[in-house]
């Protein structure tokens, strides 16, 4: 294994370069203008920059150039990944968010070497445990950032390892991308088989959704913070979109007993809806996929089961993501400050056509292998994220020589 030497970052980039006289626009002159939102965590790429002119941005915001790699300082933005190359910028000029870090490579490092640098989760991790500041007002130090060390291998490596990290991060756009065309699909192919079910197009019988639950509604499980951290997998809010619980080996772990497990454990076919939530993210629900293990259900949700000869969880899974049947959901919901609430009785009185069964199940399992197709792409993303994270710990983590 070849060990390349070690330099502190702040030797090899800029750390919040001061705009040159010589290179400042005109105030007239549009640039790119990007938020702490337009940075996609999971992608680490700008998305929805944008246009305003430089005399609006010159003065209380950050300035960054074509190739000056953006970090967010700030938590939680710094833990979420929030980091990004800042490219195809109006006039090669941007300004965006007092709390990202720009870092401008010198001629020693590519910019897109530094940014794979920077994006690793163990790298973030030592940021967190150096933060400054009080409670959610912590930041990465500018010293800490400029004293960390980095591998410096020749350019010629340095590509060859960035090329190696982008077929990987390829991959990954491609997975997230043919996901994003199947979320469209299934609703789209759900309209054209059974009609909008706030309109009833096709005339179906139509009924309460309470007359075809078997089981339920049930609110979930409450349990205090510290009981948190290892024992039985928990389903939170957070862990489910698009109709869809992501990541189970994600999931966080809650000490309860057999009994306690047994009441709120969650079984194949099951449908979960946030019933206490900010509006926006009110009455999101998801279709309980075969588990890896044992799972149980948080308290701001409710869980019910259905009779599968009147409805197809999965018919109503997908029916629960549209915007009419949403809007129904949540019509009588009580609101708070920053949260709104729904009961089991916006649930089980929701109106829903009933079409055949068989049509019904047809439909399932049209969406059953639309999902498979996701799935085998997400396995081909893991493996090539895999791949990349052990080359990325071999070039970034091993022992060298230096700073």
């Amino acid at each position: 294994m070849t060990v390349f030497p070690k330099v502190a970052l702040g030797d090899v980039v800029q750390i919040n370069p001061r705009l040159l006289k010589e290179s400042r626009p005109s105030d007239s002159m549009p640039v790119s203008f990007i938020r702490m939102g337009s940075i996609c965590e999971e992608g680490g790429y700008i998305k929805g920059a944008e246009t305003r002119s430089f005399g609006e941005v010159s003065k209380g915001f950050s300035l960054f150039s074509e190739g000056d790699v953006l970090f967010a300082k700030i938590t939680p933005c710094m833990e979420n990944g929030k980091a990004a190359i800042a490219r195809q910028l109006l006039n090669g000029q941007g300004a965006g968010s007092t709390e990202f870090f720009v870092l401008r490579p010198t001629a020693k490092v590519l910019p897109e070497f530094v940014y794979y640098f920077i994006r690793r989760s163990s790298f973030r991790a030592s940021c967190k445990a150096n933060f400054s500041g009080t409670a959610g007002q912590q930041r990465v130090p500018r010293s800490f950032l400029e004293k960390t060390p980095i591998p410096l291998p020749p350019l010629d490596e340095q590509r060859r390892v960035v090329d190696l990290l982008d077929r990987a991060a390829a991959i990954r756009r491609r997975a997230d991308a043919a996901r994003a065309k199947a979320r469209a699909i299934i609703p789209a192919l759900f309209l054209e088989t059974f009609g909008d079910p706030a309109t009833n197009p096709k005339g179906w019988p139509v009924l309460r959704l309470g007359a075809a639950i078997d089981f339920g509604p049930q609110n979930g499980l409450y349990r205090p913070s510290t009981e948190y951290g290892n024992g039985v997998r928990i389903l939170r809010i957070d862990s489910f979109d698009h109709g869809t619980i992501v990541g189970q080996s994600r999931l966080k772990r809650l000490r309860i007993d057999k009994k306690t497990t047994e009441k709120y454990l969650l079984k194949k076919g099951d449908i979960v809806v946030n019933r206490v939530n900010s509006p926006p993210q009110l009455g999101k629900s998801a279709v309980v996929p075969v588990l890896e293990e044992d799972v149980v259900f948080e308290s701001n949700m409710m869980r019910f089961r259905l009779n599968p000869e009147v409805l197809v969880p999965r018919v109503v899974g997908v029916a629960l993501q549209l915007e009419s049947v949403r809007r129904a959901l949540t019509r009588n919901a009580k609101h708070a400050i920053n949260q709104s609430s729904i009961n089991q009785r916006d649930v089980t009185g929701i109106e829903l056509p009933i079409p055949p069964i068989d049509l019904q199940t047809a439909y399932a399992d049209q969406v059953e292998r639309i999902e498979t197709i996701g799935r085998w792409l997400d396995a081909a993303a893991a493996k090539a994220e895999t791949m990349a994270a052990a080359l990325a710990a071999e070039v970034f983590e091993t022992r060298g020589r230096g700073p």
